[in-house]
């Protein structure tokens, strides 16, 4: 529920979080000279600003680096820019929050000791392409990553508030598919490892997220009694389901034996994926970012949180069985490059595994995506996300107001209900 870099930038008027005061010319000199094997580095200046906006970002720090430095006594300086991520260290209560859920250690671990390696895996391949930003230090102390600044290779957000066309749709998916691919491939030849991520954003060691989600589900609710297209059945549907939203989607996070488990990114929206624009010099490319939830599940999680959050409308509604195919094929053809030699699912069998997890569609849909396509930013802040008092239900009931949502679940509610998703199991 958070990115990891603005491509645009954001300006100082938007300067609502400190930079680590840790963050200096002695603090990062050393970490240069090892990246680039000259010790005879010497950073001449820092500039250090926010990288993100307000409503971007809720669960982290994110701030830009530019470093102006020397080598060998040379007069001329040499200039480059890097995205330190930290944590809410300063504020108990989001830091509490998120330690319940191993945020930081997911992150820092993935980034240092298994991105590295899924992309090595990749480039084994005539499908070899880049995935993730390259890391340039992990500070397990800390708490702190960095990494290239994306923005310096043209790489921006996309629009968050219309979402991804079928072109960029499906660049997406071939990303997270090699992603999800290398991983099953990872972990065949490494076992136990990856199999122990099991912090994900809903898990069966915490549930401190439960208020913002159940908080949701309840203004959901007024929504669906108020709108004439919905009506009454809805909303009692959806009162019911609020005390159990955690629960039924913590089952599609539980990985089964018997079916075909990866790495899930497990926050995979627009807001986590680089965007650079197709010019007269470089192609169109997308790199994936963000890791703090990230646990070994079913490739629905990421599936149906993508698919309803972050797609133009037109083209989630009449391209979606497609783009699972589309998802299925990219998926396959890395698997058997990397000669994985464990059970490749067929399409019929990842639809029904997708099938089954499908309340991740609902929860998408009546959560996360309202935080996505909130465009009122004066309260969006992770306290109004997570407290439980009047300014919070007050952002929750502002970000309902946004007609494209209203839309949406005018559309999607009776679909989900046809389904069977918004009735409770016995």
């Amino acid at each position: 529920m958070g990115a990891e870099g603005n491509g645009n930038g954001a300006s100082a008027d938007n300067d609502f979080h400190p930079a680590p005061v840790w963050l200096t010319e002695s603090y990062l000199e050393p970490i240069l000279q090892r990246s680039r094997k000259d010790n005879s580095l010497h950073i001449v200046n820092l500039d250090i600003k926010p990288a993100t906006a307000k409503g971007d970002n809720y669960a982290s720090i994110m701030t830009r680096v530019k470093v102006d430095y020397t080598l060998n006594d040379a007069q001329q300086m040499k200039s480059e820019f890097f995205i330190v991520k930290t944590t809410y260290e300063y504020d108990p209560f989001i830091s509490n929050i998120f330690a319940g859920y191993q945020a930081s250690q997911t992150e820092m671990m993935l980034y240092d000791k298994i991105l590295p390696q899924l992309s090595e895996l990749l480039e084994q391949t005539e499908l070899a392409e880049k995935l993730f930003a390259q890391t340039l230090h992990v500070d397990y102390e800390r708490s702190a990553i960095i990494f290239e600044d994306l923005a310096v290779d043209n790489y921006v957000l996309g629009n968050r508030l219309t979402g991804f066309d079928l072109e960029h749709t499906k660049l997406a998916l071939r990303k997270l598919a090699k992603m999800h691919a290398t991983s099953a491939v990872f972990n065949e030849r490494q076992p136990d490892l990856l199999t122990k991520l099991d912090h994900g954003i809903f898990n069966n060691h915490s549930r401190g997220f439960s208020p913002m989600f159940e908080g949701f589900v309840e203004v959901a609710a007024e929504f669906a009694g108020s709108c004439p297209e919905l009506g009454s059945v809805y909303q009692q549907k959806l009162q019911r389901l609020q005390k159990h939203i955690m629960r039924l989607s913590e089952k599609v996070y539980e990985p089964q034996p018997n079916e075909f488990n990866i790495l899930t990114h497990g926050d995979f929206w627009t807001n986590n994926i680089m965007l650079r624009k197709q010019t007269a010099d470089q192609p169109l490319d997308m790199l994936l970012i963000d890791f703090q939830f990230a646990a070994w599940a079913s490739p629905a999680v990421d599936l149906h949180y993508f698919l309803n959050t972050s797609l133009e409308t037109e083209v989630r509604m009449a391209e979606h069985d497609a783009l699972i195919q589309y998802y299925h094929s990219v998926l396959v053809q890395t698997l058997r490059a990397l000669n994985f030699t464990g059970h490749i699912p067929t399409l019929r069998q990842l639809r029904l595994q997708i099938e089954k997890g499908g309340f991740m569609a609902v929860t998408a849909t009546l959560t996360c995506q309202a935080i996505m396509l909130n465009d009122e930013t004066a309260d969006a802040d992770f306290n109004s996300l997570m407290k439980v008092d009047e300014r919070a239900r007050n952002f929750k009931r502002t970000a309902y107001k946004n007609k494209r949502l209203q839309g949406i679940l005018k559309q999607l509610l009776p679909v989900y209900d046809h389904c069977g998703l918004l009735d409770l199991e016995p």
